[in-house]
């Protein structure tokens, strides 16, 4: 319970940054390359398409709420950073 609560919370925070800065968003070679990245990482859950670090869903679409496509963050162990 306490890890989900930790994860939503890493969420709404990237969220609201996410907000501050306007949504700026990757084009779909940053978030291929992002995904990829993902894909290799030891912290990529393949049984639900997520991150155990940060909980995001991990897609390699242009989506809202996909956390690859936000210019603006990066992975919180550093594997790619912010496309600002």
């Amino acid at each position: 319970m306490l890890q989900k609560l930790k994860l939503i919370f890493r969420f709404l925070y990237a969220f609201f940054w996410h907000c501050v800065e306007g949504f700026p968003t990757c084009n779909k070679e940053e978030i291929l390359e992002r995904f990829n990245i993902c894909l290799q990482c030891e912290e990529y859950n393949s049984e639900n398409s997520t991150c155990n670090e940060c909980g995001c869903n991990l897609s390699n679409r242009k989506e809202f709420m996909n956390k690859l496509a936000w210019a603006d963050q990066e992975c919180p162990l550093k594997k790619w950073l912010t496309k600002n």
